[in-house]
């Protein structure tokens, strides 16, 4: 009589420990459920990010040697408007006025070119730095867009690992309820065997959960 109210008790707690951990299961499902969505939208954004970063990078590299070219056409009209100012004055009287032509169109064109490309890109040498306006202009660029497609890739990796690791969690809980079920096809001393083994398979699937769910794993 005794042995069969000891038996009842463990069945009870048996199914008690199935229904936790059959929940546990459940919960920890649905946690890695979330998490491979949001490492899918971390790829979907990084996707987005490196769509506006390889278009960014063309318009950028378009729009500074655009500036550079009008920079370059500047010194040559500029040039050549010294040249033909030097040459004026050593030119006699009736071929004056056509070297004076020349220079005032290659004046001209020099001041068209100089306003189309940023002064505050030249160096102290007089040089232009195609370098830091492309650097400016991608600065500019991030700030309507996120283009550090990198870390929404990371984020997507790690997002897949836990995932993967919260599925494993998921695995070993339901053997410890394999380990329940089979309580019922022992008897005596290897029922409560079966039950250690079981619970403590359900503490490990539970931990690994845990420290995955609090980024430790």
């Amino acid at each position: 009589m005794e042995n069969e109210s000891g038996n009842r008790f463990l069945e009870t707690a048996v199914a008690i420990l199935i229904a936790v951990v059959v929940a546990i299961g459940a919960l920890v499902s649905w946690r890695a459920s979330v998490i491979d969505d949001g490492a899918g939208d971390a790829d979907y954004a990084g996707l987005h990010s490196a769509v506006y970063s390889v278009r960014a990078e063309a318009l950028n590299s378009v729009n500074a040697y655009e500036s550079y070219g009008n920079y370059v056409n500047y010194l040559r009209n500029n040039r050549m408007a010294e040249l033909l100012s030097e040459d004026l004055e050593t030119l006699p009287e009736d071929e004056q006025d056509a070297y004076y032509q020349q220079m005032k169109i290659a004046t001209d064109m020099a001041d068209a070119n100089r306003d189309m490309f940023e002064t505050q890109y030249l160096n102290r040498d007089g040089s232009y730095s195609v370098k830091r306006q492309m650097g400016v202009l991608w600065a500019d660029a991030a700030k309507e867009n996120d283009l550090n497609y990198q870390n929404q890739f990371d984020e997507a990796d790690k997002g897949r690992a836990r995932t993967r690791l919260l599925l494993i969690s998921v695995m070993i809980l339901t053997i410890a309820t394999v380990f329940y079920a089979l309580v019922e096809s022992f008897e005596g001393r290897a029922k409560t065997i079966m039950v250690a083994a079981g619970s403590v398979i359900a503490i490990a699937g539970v931990v690994m959960a845990v420290l995955v769910q609090f980024g430790v794993w």
